[in-house]
């Protein structure tokens, strides 16, 4: 009997330790994931590891699987939006759009497109997509993502823009571009814009196969 309470001391002494280790990993991996706190919006893979090729992190980036859905599927996922209505802005287009905890985030389907089926997605705000955050610089967002396929390089309004490219060339055109903008090349980003550039050639059915493209 009376080893009986040293043994269970030990025995308290060593699994404790280890109970508490796990509820503090559980505890980080859940502070990490994106969206976490917004019903029915998929999770995004854990950003606090060690960077990934942005290739492998594109099958499981809830924005990046937005693409291609209808608006309707948007609305199953996110609710009803704050706005909706329609814009010549970036071409005749409809859209609908949301605020989130991370920020606005407005889908865009070209006006005359059977089903309102998105093909572009802007985010504002502290979004992130492939782990790299709007509000972030240009050189923060290469660390993550790698060298850009374009840019950081002045447009024709004024703003700075740094493009990545993935997926399969088809007549020079790359399956889906991400454009990040800013007003200052070492300022801060104000918005991503994601393209589904393939939509009108081919329907892309393995994300996992997409590489940047970089020119």
């Amino acid at each position: 009997m009376f080893l009986d309470k040293p043994c269970q001391s030990l025995w308290l002494f060593i699994i404790l330790p280890g109970l508490l280790l796990l509820f503090l990993n559980f505890y980080h991996l859940s502070e990490n994931y994106a969206y976490s706190q917004e019903p029915g919006f998929a999770k995004v893979e854990n950003c606090s590891d060690s960077v990934k090729p942005p290739a492998k992190m594109l099958r499981h980036d809830p924005v990046i699987n937005l693409l291609g859905k209808n608006f309707s599927e948007i609305k199953e996922i996110l609710g009803e939006p704050v706005k909706a209505g329609s814009s010549n802005w970036y071409g005749p287009h409809n859209y609908i759009s949301y605020e989130l905890k991370e920020g606005t985030i407005r889908f865009n389907s070209p006006q005359g497109l059977e089903n309102n089926l998105v093909v572009s997605i802007i985010l504002n705000g502290k979004h992130k997509i492939l782990c790299a955050r709007v509000g972030m610089s240009f050189s923060e967002i290469n660390e993550i993502l790698g060298n850009p396929s374009l840019g950081p390089e002045q447009g024709k309004n004024g703003l700075y823009y740094m493009d990545y490219y993935f997926g399969k060339i088809n007549n020079q055109v790359p399956e889906i571009v991400i454009s990040f903008s800013a007003e200052k090349i070492d300022g801060p980003t104000s918005d991503a814009f994601i393209k589904w550039e393939a939509f009108d050639y081919e329907k892309v059915d393995n994300i996992m196969e997409f590489q940047i493209v970089r020119r």
